[in-house]
């Protein structure tokens, strides 16, 4: 959004409590959080989003609204089991297979399965020997980014 646009677009609609933008429908979950940051993106050339708190640029107008959430400290996305909030619905529906005991990620190879696909391919590398992450001071290469960082500690006697 031009700046002049942004400016104009922070009209708050002081009937709430919490912060809201009448003309764009923005209501903050969270007193802490405001009209000014839920809109403090500008575009650049029409095609990029720059947040205006850190260096953080983007092509789309939803993943700046996402980004947001990391100034605004909203979590909109809300466990009807446990207090677990989230900025992303896709997080949301990720954690409540934790309640739900879902394992939808099965492995080719044997009969584990996994609740996130992110466990379920890191799993894969076991099968497959792939080691990605190596160590900038000497030859040695890991699985896991966690063994990695492990390892480090090593060289910088951490």
């Amino acid at each position: 959004l031009p700046s002049a646009t942004v400016q104009s677009h922070t009209v708050c609609d002081t009937s709430f409590t919490l912060p809201s933008c009448s003309p764009c429908g923005f209501a903050a979950s969270l007193p802490s959080a405001s009209v000014e940051q839920y809109h403090s993106l500008v575009s650049v050339q029409g095609q990029l989003h720059s947040c205006r708190q850190c260096t953080y640029v983007t092509k789309t107008k939803g993943d700046m609204k996402k980004h947001l959430c990391k100034h605004t400290g909203e979590r909109p996305f809300r466990c009807n089991v446990c207090p677990a909030a989230f900025t992303q619905n896709t997080n949301l529906v990720a954690h409540v297979r934790i309640h739900t005991g879902e394992r939808p990620y099965s492995c080719v190879h044997c009969n584990a399965s996994f609740s996130h696909n992110t466990t379920l391919r890191s799993h894969l590398r076991t099968h497959t020997g792939e080691r990605p992450y190596s160590c900038a001071y000497c030859n040695a290469s890991f699985s896991q980014r966690s063994t990695l960082t492990h390892h480090l500690r090593i060289h910088t006697r951490e």
